[in-house]
């Protein structure tokens, strides 16, 4: 199989498995507990958050471990606009489901929602974000990176803008991190997800800085400042640890010449269409549609030829409505719908986007014969 779908979950990194096999050999222990077994998975624990804190540039007691970037990205905006009356927000309309989703929990408990124009690759301009701020403006919400497009935001102009204006920002950071040289400092809250860059799935964090308030969404213990109670999972935490840190050894730029390439060995067919810009992207995110073959149809049949791909957000498959990132840059319906996205990852080999492009080239070719077929028919 050749993984073209890493911005879905990459594969976990050696050095991620390493680190929780040491912890897991040294006996269970849960961090809460006052014995010898507790104190080493507390330590365990503190040792990953000051890692990933030192890696953000924040302090180790602004992160907060979650279950992921969902979970990070609800507790960043329900718990930030607790009393959703009256509230207005500032939302980027290709956001992750998993911001979407609260938007509309907020605007349905009576905040109103200003939404950002974006640009035809679905950049926003820090000048728009100024229009749209009210006297009540809560939340501006602006993900770092579109994890379908691959489209990389303006942050540190918009956190400028938002502390000048006085004004909560928070960054659904989860494709950008470890892809990109990031700095939380002056953005208010952070979601983060260590399976999209080689961690273990179920862990995740919110960055919180000094000063921010929250409203937790489950009580129940006073574990992570009390703003998600539970035992905390220090196995996975020193796996996201452990994964950050080797993200350092990453040869992005390879990887965006790949990228460039299999584009390259696609561009010709008739009716392509690239959605992702070539500069301010992802270095592995490719999004493609093709006229007249649905998004869905050409994820399938490239599955059943090897090669892993997706129509977009993993937390949206099997919805069948089109893309509403595509929706927002410009693409009518059937465009949207023809939407595939490529995501490569620092596995990926030159020989596998020369096989990629062809099964792509073969598999359109037949979808469109048949198509001319029925037709006839």
């Amino acid at each position: 199989m050749i993984n073209l779908d890493h911005n879905a979950t990459a594969p976990l990194r050696p050095q991620a498995r390493a680190a929780m096999d040491a912890l897991a050999a040294r006996g269970p222990g849960n961090p809460s507990s006052a014995h010898a077994a507790g104190r080493v998975a507390r330590a365990a624990l503190e040792q990953a958050r000051r890692a990933i804190a030192a890696a953000l540039g924040a302090r180790a007691r602004e992160v907060v471990f979650t279950s992921g970037g969902t979970e990070s990205n609800n507790l960043a905006l329900l718990g930030a606009v607790p009393d959703a009356a009256g509230a207005h927000l500032v939302v980027s309309p290709i956001e992750h489901s998993s911001v979407l989703g609260p938007v509309r929990e907020l605007a349905r408990r009576g905040a109103t929602v200003t939404w950002l124009p974006v640009d035809a690759v679905g950049r926003i301009a820090p000048a728009a974000v100024a229009e749209a701020l009210r006297p009540e403006t809560a939340l501006v919400a602006v993900g770092w990176a579109n994890n379908e497009i691959g489209t990389v935001q303006p942050i540190a102009a918009l956190a400028a803008l938002c502390r000048a204006r006085g004004v909560r920002l928070h960054v659904d950071a989860a494709q950008a991190l470890g892809k990109l040289p990031l700095a939380v400092d002056g953005i208010d809250l952070c979601a983060l997800s260590a399976h999209k860059l080689g961690g273990p799935m179920g862990i995740g964090a919110l960055v919180v800085r000094r000063g921010v308030a929250l409203r937790p969404l489950t009580w129940g213990g006073e574990q992570e400042r009390g703003l998600r109670p539970g035992s905390e999972n220090a196995l996975a935490a020193v796996g996201f640890a452990a994964a950050l840190a080797a993200t350092g050894g990453d040869d992005w730029a390879a990887c965006e010449s790949l990228r460039e390439a299999l584009w390259e060995r696609v561009a010709d067919l008739a009716g392509v269409r690239r959605h992702s810009p070539r500069d301010g992207c992802l270095p592995n995110t490719l999004n493609i549609g093709v006229e007249g073959v649905r998004g869905e149809a050409l994820v399938a049949a490239l599955d059943l030829e090897g090669v892993a791909v997706s129509v977009g957000s993993a937390c949206a498959a099997g919805s069948g409505e089109p893309s509403h990132v595509l929706r927002a840059i410009g693409c009518d319906a059937a465009a949207a719908a023809a939407g595939v996205r490529f995501s490569l990852g620092r596995e990926t080999t030159a020989a596998e986007i020369e096989r990629a492009a062809a099964v792509v080239r073969g598999v359109v070719a037949r979808m469109r014969t048949v198509e001319a077929r029925t037709a006839v028919g």
